[in-house]
């Protein structure tokens, strides 16, 4: 049948009834209303959900690959830690001896603890020092501080290794990597023993 169309209203068919498809509805509900705000909404912060992951997965992604090129690239015994104090392992010169060994030397505590056999540094800012280190321990310890922009990893067996101080003072370093275990680390805490100072002028 055709359909009648007057000006301001929906199509009607010949029949008097609103034609298929015609374009008048009634008003939403509450509830229609209500559903609609949520199923916008909704949407809305799964997109930013999706994007926030996708934005995550980059970053992990990004830090893993930094991660495994250093560990590919470091075949040296020795880990530059950070731009202020590079190390590197030192092929020739005059190194000063340095001995790490476990539970040998006496605490005030009354137990025996691992120890490094020199603890103060006195080094130049701006000038290499070198370190030969006979870590006779079994597992890697270091020699870090954060002030001195300083962080060495020693690991087991003899070792050179260089780091250069860039400003003046008198600043405390420790091993970092877990150690002493016997006494819960109390010789990482205590100077003479896995800790001591560097003092740079």
């Amino acid at each position: 049948m055709p359909s009648t169309l007057t000006p301001g209203s929906p199509p009607v068919a010949d029949n008097g009834r609103p034609a298929v498809g015609a374009a008048s509805r009634p008003p939403l509900t509450d509830q229609e209303q209500f559903d609609a705000v949520v199923n916008r909404d909704g949407r809305i912060v799964m997109q930013i959900l999706a994007g926030v992951a996708v934005l995550a997965a980059l970053v992990m992604s990004t830090v893993a690959l930094v991660l495994a090129s250093a560990k590919s690239t470091t075949n040296a015994p020795a880990v530059a830690a950070t731009a202020a104090a590079v190390v590197a392992p030192v092929p020739s010169g005059a190194p000063l001896n340095v001995t790490i060994t476990g539970s040998n030397k006496l605490g005030s505590d009354g137990k025996m603890h691992d120890s490094f056999s020199k603890t103060n540094f006195a080094v130049k800012v701006g000038q290499p020092v070198t370190l030969r280190v006979n870590n006779t321990d079994s597992s890697p310890h270091s020699i870090t501080s954060a002030e001195a922009g300083v962080s060495v990893i020693l690991l087991p067996g003899v070792h050179n290794y260089t780091f250069t101080v860039q400003k003046a003072g008198h600043f405390s370093w420790l091993c970092i990597l877990t150690c002493d275990s016997g006494a819960a680390g109390w010789a990482m805490t205590h100077p003479g023993y896995m800790a001591g100072y560097i003092t740079a002028t």
